[in-house]
Protein backbone atom coordinates (compact mmCIF):
# COMPACT_ATOMS: atom_id res chain seq x y z
CA UNK A 1 0.00 0.00 0.00
CA UNK A 2 1.47 3.32 -0.91
CA UNK A 3 0.31 6.42 0.77
CA UNK A 4 1.54 9.81 -0.89
CA UNK A 5 1.86 13.14 1.27
CA UNK A 6 2.46 16.36 0.71
CA UNK A 7 5.54 18.18 2.38
CA UNK A 8 5.24 20.87 3.95
CA UNK A 9 8.15 23.31 3.45
CA UNK A 10 8.62 26.87 5.32
CA UNK A 11 11.50 29.23 4.80
CA UNK A 12 12.59 32.40 6.13
CA UNK A 13 14.51 35.25 4.19
CA UNK A 14 18.42 35.91 5.92
CA UNK A 15 18.30 39.76 7.67
CA UNK A 16 21.44 40.16 5.40
CA UNK A 17 23.50 38.69 2.80
CA UNK A 18 26.66 37.97 4.82
CA UNK A 19 27.77 34.34 3.87
CA UNK A 20 27.70 31.68 7.54
CA UNK A 21 30.66 31.62 9.58
CA UNK A 22 32.91 29.02 8.28
CA UNK A 23 32.73 27.05 11.62
CA UNK A 24 29.63 27.40 11.39
CA UNK A 25 29.14 25.82 7.78
CA UNK A 26 31.48 23.17 8.71
CA UNK A 27 29.11 22.02 11.71
CA UNK A 28 26.56 21.75 8.92
CA UNK A 29 28.62 19.70 6.86
CA UNK A 30 29.98 17.14 10.05
CA UNK A 31 26.38 16.87 10.90
CA UNK A 32 25.25 15.86 7.65
CA UNK A 33 27.88 13.40 7.16
CA UNK A 34 26.74 12.14 10.63
CA UNK A 35 23.19 11.96 9.86
CA UNK A 36 23.94 10.05 6.22
CA UNK A 37 25.82 7.41 7.94
CA UNK A 38 23.07 6.91 10.97
CA UNK A 39 20.96 6.20 7.97
CA UNK A 40 23.43 3.96 6.48
CA UNK A 41 23.83 2.05 9.77
CA UNK A 42 19.73 1.54 10.15
CA UNK A 43 19.65 0.03 6.26
CA UNK A 44 20.46 -2.69 5.21
CA UNK A 45 22.45 -3.15 2.13
CA UNK A 46 20.94 -4.39 -1.27
CA UNK A 47 21.44 -8.20 -0.74
CA UNK A 48 20.14 -11.65 -1.96
CA UNK A 49 18.01 -14.45 -0.58
CA UNK A 50 19.57 -15.42 3.02
CA UNK A 51 19.39 -19.05 4.25
CA UNK A 52 20.11 -22.48 2.82
CA UNK A 53 18.99 -23.74 -0.53
CA UNK A 54 15.98 -26.00 -0.60
CA UNK A 55 14.24 -28.21 -2.84
CA UNK A 56 15.18 -28.54 -6.71
CA UNK A 57 19.05 -26.41 -7.20
CA UNK A 58 17.27 -25.71 -10.63
CA UNK A 59 14.11 -23.87 -9.67
CA UNK A 60 15.92 -21.85 -6.96
CA UNK A 61 18.11 -20.21 -9.56
CA UNK A 62 15.66 -19.38 -11.78
CA UNK A 63 13.79 -17.58 -9.45
CA UNK A 64 16.89 -15.84 -8.39
CA UNK A 65 17.28 -14.94 -11.42
CA UNK A 66 13.95 -13.25 -12.43
CA UNK A 67 13.47 -11.86 -9.10
CA UNK A 68 16.84 -9.93 -9.28
CA UNK A 69 19.15 -8.25 -6.58
CA UNK A 70 16.99 -6.42 -4.06
CA UNK A 71 16.86 -6.43 -0.06
CA UNK A 72 15.38 -10.31 -0.01
CA UNK A 73 15.84 -12.36 2.90
CA UNK A 74 13.69 -15.29 2.65
CA UNK A 75 11.61 -17.21 -0.40
CA UNK A 76 9.90 -20.28 -1.44
CA UNK A 77 8.89 -21.18 -4.91
CA UNK A 78 6.51 -24.04 -6.34
CA UNK A 79 6.50 -24.67 -10.21
CA UNK A 80 3.79 -27.12 -11.66
CA UNK A 81 3.47 -29.21 -14.48
CA UNK A 82 0.13 -31.00 -14.69
CA UNK A 83 0.46 -33.47 -12.09
CA UNK A 84 3.94 -32.77 -11.18
CA UNK A 85 5.07 -29.89 -8.55
CA UNK A 86 8.33 -29.15 -8.05
CA UNK A 87 9.72 -27.14 -4.80
CA UNK A 88 12.67 -24.88 -3.80
CA UNK A 89 13.20 -22.19 -2.13
CA UNK A 90 16.13 -20.22 0.35
CA UNK A 91 15.92 -20.23 3.71
CA UNK A 92 12.86 -21.68 3.57
CA UNK A 93 10.96 -25.01 1.98
CA UNK A 94 7.39 -25.87 0.64
CA UNK A 95 5.83 -25.55 4.49
CA UNK A 96 6.99 -21.99 5.58
CA UNK A 97 4.11 -20.01 6.47
CA UNK A 98 4.07 -16.64 4.68
CA UNK A 99 1.30 -13.89 4.29
CA UNK A 100 -0.11 -14.14 0.94
CA UNK A 101 -1.72 -10.50 0.76
CA UNK A 102 -4.20 -10.10 -1.72
CA UNK A 103 -4.33 -14.04 -3.11
CA UNK A 104 -6.61 -13.66 -0.21
CA UNK A 105 -8.82 -12.02 -2.95
CA UNK A 106 -9.24 -15.10 -4.89
CA UNK A 107 -10.38 -17.55 -2.16
CA UNK A 108 -12.69 -14.92 -1.08
CA UNK A 109 -13.64 -14.78 -5.44
CA UNK A 110 -14.45 -18.49 -5.17
CA UNK A 111 -16.87 -18.43 -2.02
CA UNK A 112 -18.93 -15.77 -3.79
CA UNK A 113 -19.03 -18.03 -6.40
CA UNK A 114 -19.62 -21.33 -4.13
CA UNK A 115 -22.19 -19.43 -2.15
CA UNK A 116 -24.16 -18.68 -5.96
CA UNK A 117 -24.07 -22.47 -6.71
CA UNK A 118 -25.09 -23.21 -3.24
CA UNK A 119 -28.32 -21.26 -4.24
CA UNK A 120 -27.49 -18.33 -1.19
CA UNK A 121 -27.16 -15.75 -3.15
CA UNK A 122 -27.75 -14.37 -6.24
CA UNK A 123 -25.17 -12.93 -8.51
CA UNK A 124 -26.50 -9.62 -9.07
CA UNK A 125 -27.48 -9.30 -5.06
CA UNK A 126 -26.87 -5.65 -3.88
CA UNK A 127 -25.35 -4.46 -0.57
CA UNK A 128 -28.97 -3.18 0.07
CA UNK A 129 -30.62 -6.47 -0.01
CA UNK A 130 -27.49 -7.70 2.30
CA UNK A 131 -27.81 -4.59 4.60
CA UNK A 132 -31.65 -3.41 4.16
CA UNK A 133 -30.81 -0.22 6.04
CA UNK A 134 -28.34 0.99 3.60
CA UNK A 135 -29.67 3.60 1.54
CA UNK A 136 -28.55 5.85 -2.14
CA UNK A 137 -25.79 5.06 -4.21
CA UNK A 138 -24.20 2.49 -1.66
CA UNK A 139 -27.19 0.25 -1.41
CA UNK A 140 -27.65 -0.52 -5.00
CA UNK A 141 -23.82 -2.16 -5.72
CA UNK A 142 -23.94 -5.20 -6.52
CA UNK A 143 -21.32 -8.33 -5.34
CA UNK A 144 -20.67 -8.66 -8.80
CA UNK A 145 -19.13 -5.54 -9.67
CA UNK A 146 -17.38 -5.78 -6.52
CA UNK A 147 -16.19 -9.25 -7.35
CA UNK A 148 -14.89 -7.30 -10.68
CA UNK A 149 -13.74 -4.38 -9.25
CA UNK A 150 -16.20 -1.75 -10.87
CA UNK A 151 -17.90 -1.01 -7.71
CA UNK A 152 -16.83 2.35 -7.38
CA UNK A 153 -15.96 1.65 -3.81
CA UNK A 154 -13.13 3.58 -2.67
CA UNK A 155 -9.59 2.07 -2.67
CA UNK A 156 -9.51 1.19 1.22
CA UNK A 157 -11.77 2.16 4.34
CA UNK A 158 -13.09 5.46 5.06
CA UNK A 159 -11.20 6.61 8.23
CA UNK A 160 -14.38 7.45 10.64
CA UNK A 161 -12.59 10.64 11.61
CA UNK A 162 -9.09 12.91 11.07
CA UNK A 163 -7.81 10.52 14.64
CA UNK A 164 -8.31 7.40 12.74
CA UNK A 165 -7.09 8.26 9.74
CA UNK A 166 -3.93 9.48 11.14
CA UNK A 167 -3.42 6.55 13.59
CA UNK A 168 -3.65 4.61 10.17
CA UNK A 169 -1.30 6.17 8.66
CA UNK A 170 1.38 6.81 11.33
CA UNK A 171 1.11 2.42 11.68
CA UNK A 172 1.81 2.16 7.95
CA UNK A 173 4.82 4.27 8.01
CA UNK A 174 6.16 2.35 11.07
CA UNK A 175 5.61 -0.78 9.42
CA UNK A 176 2.77 -1.73 11.60
CA UNK A 177 -0.96 -3.60 11.16
CA UNK A 178 -2.71 -0.17 10.07
CA UNK A 179 -6.25 -2.62 9.93
CA UNK A 180 -7.60 -2.81 13.72
CA UNK A 181 -11.05 -2.25 13.03
CA UNK A 182 -13.72 -5.17 13.47
CA UNK A 183 -16.47 -6.39 10.84
CA UNK A 184 -18.89 -3.51 12.46
CA UNK A 185 -16.72 -1.02 11.60
CA UNK A 186 -16.97 -2.14 8.53
CA UNK A 187 -19.86 -2.49 7.76
CA UNK A 188 -21.20 0.54 9.76
CA UNK A 189 -18.43 2.79 7.17
CA UNK A 190 -21.04 1.84 3.98
CA UNK A 191 -23.33 4.38 5.39
CA UNK A 192 -20.96 7.63 4.84
CA UNK A 193 -19.02 5.88 1.75
CA UNK A 194 -19.16 8.10 -1.55
CA UNK A 195 -19.84 5.99 -4.41
CA UNK A 196 -17.69 6.88 -7.29
CA UNK A 197 -17.48 5.68 -11.52
CA UNK A 198 -18.73 2.19 -12.19
CA UNK A 199 -15.14 1.32 -13.54
CA UNK A 200 -11.87 -0.70 -13.39
CA UNK A 201 -10.18 0.35 -10.10
CA UNK A 202 -8.52 -1.77 -7.40
CA UNK A 203 -10.51 -1.52 -4.36
CA UNK A 204 -9.35 -3.46 -0.72
CA UNK A 205 -12.01 -2.13 0.62
CA UNK A 206 -14.73 -3.42 -1.74
CA UNK A 207 -13.33 -6.79 -1.14
CA UNK A 208 -13.36 -6.61 2.77
CA UNK A 209 -17.07 -5.60 2.32
CA UNK A 210 -17.72 -8.86 -0.27
CA UNK A 211 -16.51 -11.26 2.40
CA UNK A 212 -18.50 -9.53 4.86
CA UNK A 213 -21.57 -9.87 2.80
CA UNK A 214 -21.04 -13.13 2.39
CA UNK A 215 -20.55 -13.90 6.09
CA UNK A 216 -23.88 -12.23 6.47
CA UNK A 217 -25.90 -13.95 4.25
CA UNK A 218 -24.39 -17.80 5.02
CA UNK A 219 -24.52 -16.61 8.72
CA UNK A 220 -20.80 -17.86 9.11
CA UNK A 221 -17.94 -15.77 10.08
CA UNK A 222 -15.30 -15.57 6.77
CA UNK A 223 -12.93 -17.18 8.80
CA UNK A 224 -15.16 -20.16 9.03
CA UNK A 225 -16.25 -20.53 5.12
CA UNK A 226 -12.40 -20.00 4.33
CA UNK A 227 -11.74 -22.98 6.58
CA UNK A 228 -15.09 -25.25 6.13
CA UNK A 229 -15.61 -24.67 2.93
CA UNK A 230 -12.18 -24.35 0.89
CA UNK A 231 -8.95 -25.38 3.22
CA UNK A 232 -10.72 -28.30 4.94
CA UNK A 233 -12.39 -30.18 1.63
CA UNK A 234 -8.71 -29.66 -0.54
CA UNK A 235 -6.52 -30.44 2.35
CA UNK A 236 -5.08 -27.31 2.76
CA UNK A 237 -3.86 -27.81 6.39
CA UNK A 238 -1.89 -24.90 6.55
CA UNK A 239 -3.94 -22.24 5.39
CA UNK A 240 -5.63 -19.53 7.54
CA UNK A 241 -6.92 -16.43 8.47
CA UNK A 242 -5.10 -16.11 11.64
CA UNK A 243 -7.34 -13.92 14.80
CA UNK A 244 -4.12 -12.51 15.66
CA UNK A 245 -0.55 -11.63 14.91
CA UNK A 246 1.11 -14.83 16.92
CA UNK A 247 3.06 -17.17 14.74
CA UNK A 248 4.94 -15.03 11.71
CA UNK A 249 8.79 -14.30 13.25
CA UNK A 250 9.80 -12.73 9.96
CA UNK A 251 8.47 -9.97 7.52
CA UNK A 252 10.54 -7.25 6.17
CA UNK A 253 10.13 -3.80 4.42
CA UNK A 254 11.44 -3.42 1.21
CA UNK A 255 14.57 -1.32 1.98
CA UNK A 256 15.00 -4.55 4.77
CA UNK A 257 13.65 -3.14 8.08
CA UNK A 258 11.80 -5.59 10.26
CA UNK A 259 7.99 -5.36 9.10
CA UNK A 260 4.72 -6.20 11.41
CA UNK A 261 2.52 -9.27 10.47
CA UNK A 262 -1.19 -8.17 9.45
CA UNK A 263 -4.04 -9.79 10.67
CA UNK A 264 -6.65 -7.11 9.25
CA UNK A 265 -10.06 -7.40 11.41
CA UNK A 266 -12.67 -6.99 9.98
CA UNK A 267 -10.91 -6.23 6.20
CA UNK A 268 -9.56 -10.40 6.63
CA UNK A 269 -11.37 -10.77 3.11
CA UNK A 270 -9.23 -8.57 1.58
CA UNK A 271 -5.57 -9.90 2.33
CA UNK A 272 -5.39 -11.72 5.62
CA UNK A 273 -4.64 -15.75 4.96
CA UNK A 274 -1.60 -17.16 5.78
CA UNK A 275 -0.39 -20.22 3.70
CA UNK A 276 2.68 -22.19 2.02
CA UNK A 277 3.64 -23.09 -1.19
CA UNK A 278 2.73 -26.55 -0.91
CA UNK A 279 -1.06 -25.50 0.06
CA UNK A 280 -0.80 -23.02 -3.21
CA UNK A 281 -0.35 -24.95 -5.28
CA UNK A 282 -3.01 -27.33 -4.20
CA UNK A 283 -5.37 -24.34 -4.88
CA UNK A 284 -3.58 -23.52 -8.11
CA UNK A 285 -4.02 -26.99 -9.28
CA UNK A 286 -7.97 -27.52 -8.37
CA UNK A 287 -8.80 -23.72 -9.69
CA UNK A 288 -6.93 -24.23 -13.09
CA UNK A 289 -8.67 -27.90 -13.34
CA UNK A 290 -11.70 -26.32 -12.54
CA UNK A 291 -12.34 -28.94 -9.60
CA UNK A 292 -12.12 -26.09 -6.64
CA UNK A 293 -14.97 -25.13 -4.99
CA UNK A 294 -16.01 -22.00 -6.94
CA UNK A 295 -13.40 -22.43 -9.89
CA UNK A 296 -15.96 -20.54 -11.99
CA UNK A 297 -14.66 -17.39 -10.99
CA UNK A 298 -10.81 -17.95 -12.65
CA UNK A 299 -13.51 -17.17 -15.84
CA UNK A 300 -12.33 -13.99 -17.04
CA UNK A 301 -15.34 -11.64 -17.69
CA UNK A 302 -14.44 -8.12 -18.97
CA UNK A 303 -11.45 -5.93 -20.09
CA UNK A 304 -10.00 -4.86 -17.00
CA UNK A 305 -7.03 -2.29 -18.50
CA UNK A 306 -5.35 -2.90 -21.66
CA UNK A 307 -3.08 -5.43 -20.50
CA UNK A 308 -5.47 -7.90 -18.55
CA UNK A 309 -8.90 -9.28 -18.38
CA UNK A 310 -10.86 -9.93 -15.08
CA UNK A 311 -13.18 -12.72 -13.93
CA UNK A 312 -13.83 -12.34 -9.65
CA UNK A 313 -10.87 -11.03 -8.60
CA UNK A 314 -8.40 -13.56 -10.90
CA UNK A 315 -6.73 -11.18 -13.55
CA UNK A 316 -6.20 -12.83 -17.58
CA UNK A 317 -2.73 -11.49 -19.29
CA UNK A 318 -4.25 -10.15 -22.40
CA UNK A 319 -0.96 -9.19 -23.72
CA UNK A 320 1.15 -11.85 -23.49
CA UNK A 321 1.21 -15.87 -24.45
CA UNK A 322 0.74 -17.61 -23.36
CA UNK A 323 -1.95 -16.12 -21.26
CA UNK A 324 -1.67 -16.40 -17.78
CA UNK A 325 -4.68 -16.24 -14.95
CA UNK A 326 -2.78 -14.85 -11.91
CA UNK A 327 -2.80 -12.58 -8.66
CA UNK A 328 -0.20 -11.27 -6.82
CA UNK A 329 -0.41 -9.94 -2.87
CA UNK A 330 1.72 -7.67 -0.62
CA UNK A 331 1.37 -6.99 3.20
CA UNK A 332 4.14 -4.77 4.86
CA UNK A 333 6.70 -7.74 4.98
CA UNK A 334 5.57 -10.11 2.03
CA UNK A 335 5.17 -10.22 -1.31
CA UNK A 336 3.21 -13.20 -3.36
CA UNK A 337 2.60 -14.28 -7.07
CA UNK A 338 0.30 -17.11 -8.13
CA UNK A 339 -0.07 -17.94 -11.89
CA UNK A 340 -1.23 -20.35 -14.23
CA UNK A 341 -1.83 -21.39 -17.41
CA UNK A 342 -4.76 -23.35 -17.90
CA UNK A 343 -4.38 -25.31 -21.59
CA UNK A 344 -0.89 -26.33 -20.80
CA UNK A 345 -1.92 -26.74 -16.93
CA UNK A 346 1.45 -24.99 -16.04
CA UNK A 347 1.60 -22.69 -13.00
CA UNK A 348 4.26 -20.53 -10.93
CA UNK A 349 3.76 -19.75 -7.12
CA UNK A 350 6.22 -17.66 -5.36
CA UNK A 351 6.39 -16.48 -1.98
CA UNK A 352 8.75 -13.91 -0.16
CA UNK A 353 9.21 -12.44 3.59
CA UNK A 354 10.44 -8.93 2.23
CA UNK A 355 8.13 -6.12 0.59
CA UNK A 356 9.43 -6.86 -3.08
CA UNK A 357 7.56 -7.46 -5.83
CA UNK A 358 7.56 -11.05 -7.10
CA UNK A 359 5.55 -10.42 -10.24
CA UNK A 360 8.35 -11.16 -12.83
CA UNK A 361 7.80 -14.59 -11.23
CA UNK A 362 5.19 -14.84 -14.22
CA UNK A 363 8.52 -15.46 -17.10
CA UNK A 364 8.83 -18.66 -15.38
CA UNK A 365 5.36 -19.84 -17.07
CA UNK A 366 6.98 -18.63 -20.53
CA UNK A 367 9.75 -21.16 -19.84
CA UNK A 368 7.92 -24.29 -19.00
CA UNK A 369 5.87 -23.79 -22.07
CA UNK A 370 9.45 -23.17 -23.71
CA UNK A 371 8.43 -19.98 -25.51
CA UNK A 372 10.49 -16.42 -25.41
CA UNK A 373 9.81 -14.09 -22.44
CA UNK A 374 6.81 -11.90 -22.92
CA UNK A 375 6.50 -9.00 -20.82
CA UNK A 376 5.51 -9.67 -17.16
CA UNK A 377 2.23 -9.24 -15.73
CA UNK A 378 1.06 -5.83 -14.85
CA UNK A 379 1.35 -4.68 -11.57
CA UNK A 380 -2.30 -3.87 -10.53
CA UNK A 381 -3.59 -0.77 -8.10
CA UNK A 382 -2.72 -0.77 -4.60
CA UNK A 383 -2.79 -4.00 -3.09
CA UNK A 384 -2.19 -5.75 0.18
Amino acid sequence: MDIGTDALHTSASPSHSRSAPPRRRIIAIIAAVVAAALLLLITPLPRGFQGEPTGDATLVSEVENVLGSKHWHHVSAAKIDGDDVTWGGVGADENTEFEIGSITKTFTAALFADAINRGEIDKDIRLGDVWPDLDGDVAEVTLASIAMQRSGLPAHEPAPNLLEGTSQFLSIYLRGNPYGGSATDLVDSLHSVKVGNKEPEYSNFGFSVLGQALAEATGKSYRQLVRERITEPLGMEDTYVPNSSDGLDHGYSASGLPAAPWTLGGAAASGAIRSTVHDLSIWLRESMSGTAPGAEATEHRADYDDNDRIGWAWFTTSDRSPTVTWHNGGTAGYRSFLGFNAPSQQGIIVLADSANDVDSAVDLISELDEQPAEPTASEVGVRL
